[in-house]
């Protein structure tokens, strides 16, 4: 047989080996050669750009498609209420691991006099980050505005829908996709079918145009690497280093699990599934964007792993609304690692409070950035009377490992979560069996 030299070469780009490679060279290029990565980051960000601009056409084909096919499957609501036991369960986890982990650790507890007078020497440097930012440090009064609760439902629904896709309001192009396809649903088939069909021409587009870009995902990790490192070195890492192996073992931990509920619902070996994710996780690492890893997670569980492509289009989108696994490691942790840098000692009620406030806190944070997140840890701070200024500017140095630790576990539960809802091709086949009998039955009676 010739030598398919695609797909070998394929396999090496796609192979952990080359990831893993392509992470060391750019830390080390980006701490010995700070000008080269800086000058070739501009090629990153073109490739970047080309990741994103498949995401809001991928949503909304999926969406509208998937939604008008299981309104008109009356059998697909039972997968609705399945979504709101993930988020529950889910959340829960993420405080639970995340607590548990800071509190073993204690990363905030530096007994180094040297250590701590470094990072006090740090923080004074950057002292135009955590004085000119004003949080609150009170708990936000019970009579407050009567509007505000107003105002997030207004921020939820998009009065002009082309100005939500122009400017990449996710939440409210999502909101307007599932009333759509909702819409849609009610319509008779033979109406809607040439909608349908277009839509289901541009959601196989997209997924060409991702595949395509899977060719330069090594190398643009290798960009973005190199450009983070030169941009902070190594000196917030090392003091942020007890931390960030909080935040590493809560992501591993998930992406653990992640594999292990993938790999039995898939039946395949745990191996073979981390080699079929594996674009998956460099794209999360490559972007430090949920969003944009959504095309490749529908991708994967409906190409490569069989689920049903109906059902994985509706839950991928929705879930990722919805379970914020990375913000809720990142608030619960945070918040722990704060009281322990100021001494400050919490009771199992304020525990608690710090496990409520972080769940709930993660829900709010669907579409915003990674400096937008790290600045509503206050809302925590100041149900628990804590300074936050000043550790927001540690925050803030190590932005880029926090934001692809938090990317990598909400990109990897929403995979999991999706493949323990959505039902298998075996599973599909299964179910249509019976049905295909009794209709062979019905003549012969």
């Amino acid at each position: 047989m010739p030598f398919d030299w695609r797909l070998a070469a394929k396999r090496i780009l796609r192979s952990p080996a080359m990831t893993i490679i392509m992470i060391l060279a750019g830390i080390l290029c980006g701490l010995y050669y700070p000008a080269l990565a800086h000058a070739i980051s501009p090629v990153a960000q073109v490739y970047l750009n080309f990741l994103k601009m498949v995401v809001l056409p991928y949503l909304v084909s999926s969406v509208i498609f998937s939604i008008t096919a299981m309104v008109q499957d009356p059998k697909s609501v039972r997968y609705l209420g399945k979504v709101g036991i993930a988020v529950l369960v889910v959340s829960f986890l993420a405080v639970l691991v995340s607590g548990t982990y800071s509190l073993i650790l204690k990363p905030g507890q530096i007994e180094n006099p040297q250590s701590r007078i470094e990072l006090g020497e740090f923080i004074n440097s950057q002292g135009s980050v955590s004085t000119d930012l004003a949080f609150p440090f009170q708990p936000p009064p019970s009579t407050g505005d009567p509007d505000a609760g107003h105002s997030i439902f207004l921020d939820l629904v998009p009065n002009n829908v082309f100005n939500a896709l122009a400017s990449g309001q996710t939440i409210q192009v999502l909101l307007f996709c599932l009333l759509f396809g909702l819409a849609m649903g009610k319509i008779p088939q033979p109406s809607s079918i040439s909608l349908s069909q277009a839509l289901n021409a541009v959601y196989r587009a997209c997924t060409v145009l991702t595949n395509w870009f899977v060719w330069g995902l090594p190398f643009a990790t290798f960009v973005l690497i190199a450009d983070q490192t030169a941009s902070t070195g190594t000196k917030p890492l090392m003091l942020m280093g007890g931390y960030l192996l909080v935040m590493g073992l809560c992501c591993l931990t998930f992406l653990a699990g992640a594999f292990a509920v993938i790999a039995i619902r898939s039946r395949r070996s745990y191996w073979a599934t981390i080699k079929t994710l594996q674009p998956l996780l460099m794209v999360a690492i490559t972007t430090r964007s949920t969003v944009a890893s959504l095309p490749w997670i529908i991708n994967l569980l409906s190409e490569r792993l069989r689920f049903n492509l109906v059902v994985v289009e509706l839950l991928v989108p929705l879930q990722a609304a919805l379970l914020r696994t990375g913000p809720a490691l990142f608030y619960t942790s945070g918040s722990l690692f704060i009281a322990q840098l100021y001494g400050h000692p919490l009771a199992i009620p304020d525990l608690l409070l710090v496990g409520v406030v972080s769940a709930l806190l993660a829900l709010t944070t669907s579409g915003m950035t990674g400096l937008l997140i790290l600045s509503q840890m206050s809302i925590v701070c100041g149900y628990l009377k804590l300074p936050f200024e000043a550790a927001f500017a540690l925050f803030v140095a190590v932005d880029a490992a926090l934001d692809t630790f938090m990317t990598l576990a909400s990109v990897c539960t929403v995979a999991a979560s999706t493949a323990l809802i959505a039902p298998s091709h075996r599973e599909t086949a299964q179910s249509d069996e019976p049905v295909a009998q009794e209709l062979e039955a019905e003549p012969a009676r």
